[in-house]
């Protein structure tokens, strides 16, 4: 996305306001306008590198989620969307052990989406419960991974920008 584009816009805008005046008025708004033009691309990148924290933000609630980031190279805008680096394998727990038991109450609702879920994997529930669990128990830390859902700057994703030109 070449920047230079809503530079002009601007600065086309600036000449046509200042076209009601006289002469001077012109010059002096031609002389700004290219002043300008400078502050309206970082301001422009500004917008666009908080567009990216936005996206990122908002994709963090999906798994394996990528990061979108955002650089300038000389006036052209470019927007990197990289994806996550692959979890790592969840270490799986001795089914054929298991002797605990608990009671587990789901809604209807969140009982099917792990019926669901299980049975897209070929296993059953009660397998997909242990891994699910374990998996949960295993992504590091003392907080279950929904404890900081929500909250800007606990999360493994940036977003990142520079200048070149």
């Amino acid at each position: 996305m070449h920047i230079d584009h809503y530079v002009r816009q601007v600065q086309e805008q600036l000449s046509a306001a200042a076209a009601l005046g006289d002469e001077r008025t012109q010059q002096i708004a031609s002389t700004i306008a290219a002043a300008a033009a400078p502050s309206v691309r970082l301001a422009v990148m500004a917008a666009l590198a908080a567009a990216a924290d936005e996206i990122t933000a908002a994709l963090l609630d999906a798994p394996s989620s990528p990061t979108v980031a955002v650089r300038l190279d000389g006036d052209t805008v470019r927007i990197d969307v990289v994806g996550a680096a692959p979890e790592p394998a969840v270490p799986r727990a001795d089914e054929g052990d298991a002797s605990a038991r608990i009671t587990l109450r789901l809604t209807e609702a969140l009982k099917a989406d792990v019926e669901e879920a299980a049975a897209r994997e070929g296993v059953s529930v009660n397998t997909w419960l242990v891994r699910a669990a374990s998996s949960a128990l295993t992504r590091g830390g003392d907080r279950p991974p929904w404890a900081d859902a929500g909250r800007r700057g606990h999360n493994t994703h940036r977003v990142t920008g520079w200048i070149n030109g």
